[in-house]
């Protein structure tokens, strides 16, 4: 009892009350924790490589490597500067020993910490045990999830980083950490240098921030000023490329981003008949459930937030930030922000209701699966290896 007494104080003074600490709290706990998340998906990746089931299959872990060996690192010139973008998984990617399976395995242990973050937020937030269980279901047990953080390096990375933004977010507005909003100023600047879906991930935490709870309430432009500490160092970043594009390439943008733009007319053209696709409605579902469970907790902001942020997300698609198909990156980003966003259930009745359309991510999330090509060969391969 001292030993709590004692170290009150020091908390105080960090601003990080005794419910709002680290899950679990102990650090090799919490590691362990972390670990143990990310054994099926370790399992899966080894089996997967070794037997040669998920291999043969063109996933976009391989078309990175495939980049990457295209890449004239021993150059004199300037021209790899421009072919480097998304820099950081590109790098990663050219560091990692091992090809398709250590950026697997990699995937695999950004993935059990992710999950532990996530889990840790609705810790700290307080939200009942049964909504905890579903949505960790909801977001890590689906073949989706599993896919994106085995064969999608980039795109897994730039969503890991997103979800712990959106932590140290939470810290920084409504719970007074400033270290965490200079932290999660600098992750997103690292989710935008991961993948182009990254910009996507850096404007939706630029949205979300002005709606939640306000711990500097009574300070003027206080909200002004949290969503400037998140961007600015995402900013700086593209300015800097931007200058060095130019500098050495003669063109502020590189070769990808000049496709990008070409595309952009074909993209928008096709917005109106994807939602006449199940595609098209898997991308509005998880939409409609955080509206659903803001209209339940009685929290309208959150309604406007969602809904600026999809149309963040049509703008990224049409932008070329967003490749064909990917319902499974805005599913876990919108699932993200809903735990970030939406208050605590105040009672029973509530916290059933919250449940029920929690329930509902579950079937989205195995929907969306089903309904991608790629993503079903690769669940075929690996229920294969199992002899299923």
């Amino acid at each position: 009892m001292s030993s709590l007494v004692a170290d009150a104080p020091l908390r105080e003074r960090r601003g990080v009350p005794r419910h709002h600490e680290r899950f679990p709290r102990d650090p090799l706990s919490r590691w362990a924790f972390r670990l143990t998340h990310a054994v099926p998906f370790l399992a899966i990746a080894v089996l997967g490589h070794v037997t040669g089931a998920t291999t043969a299959l063109n996933t976009p872990n391989q078309q990175l490597l495939d980049h990457v060996a295209t890449i004239p690192w021993n150059s004199a010139g300037p021209e790899w500067i421009g072919q480097i973008f998304p820099p950081l998984s590109t790098l990663l990617a050219a560091i990692i020993p091992g090809g398709r399976l250590g950026l697997s395995i990699v995937g695999a242990l950004i993935a059990g910490i992710f999950l532990q973050r996530v889990i840790e937020i609705m810790v700290q937030r307080r939200f009942p045990p049964s909504t905890i269980v579903i949505l960790v279901l909801a977001i890590g047990v689906n073949p989706l999830f599993a896919y994106t953080a085995l064969e999608n390096f980039a795109a897994f990375l730039g969503l890991a980083f997103f979800g712990l933004a959106a932590s140290d977010l939470v810290r920084f507005v409504a719970w007074r950490n400033t270290r965490s909003g200079f932290r999660a100023g600098v992750v997103l600047m690292l989710a935008a240098l991961s993948d182009l879906s990254g910009l996507l991930y850096v404007l939706t935490l630029a949205l979300a921030a002005p709606f939640l709870r306000l711990a500097r309430a009574d300070q003027r432009g206080a909200r002004g000023a949290n969503v400037l500490v998140i961007v600015y160092p995402t900013i700086a970043a593209f300015v800097a490329m931007f200058f060095l594009n130019f500098v050495f390439t003669g063109s502020l943008l590189n070769p990808l981003g000049r496709g990008i733009l070409e595309g952009i007319p074909e993209r928008f053209a096709s917005l109106g008949p994807l939602f006449s696709t199940l595609n098209g409605w898997l991308l509005i579902a998880p939409v409609v459930s955080a509206w659903l469970i803001a209209i339940i907790v009685r929290r309208p902001g959150a309604i406007l937030v969602s809904t600026l942020v999809f149309v963040a997300i049509l703008g990224a698609f049409t932008l070329g930030l967003l490749p064909p198909g990917s319902a499974g990156n805005t599913f876990i980003l919108m699932t993200v922000l809903a735990i970030a966003l939406i208050p605590t259930a105040r009672n029973r009745a509530t916290t059933i209701l919250v449940d029920v359309v929690a329930v509902s991510q579950i079937a989205i999330a195995w929907a969306a699966a089903f309904n991608r090509e790629i993503v079903v060969a690769w669940m075929n391969a690996v229920v294969a290896v199992f002899g299923v």
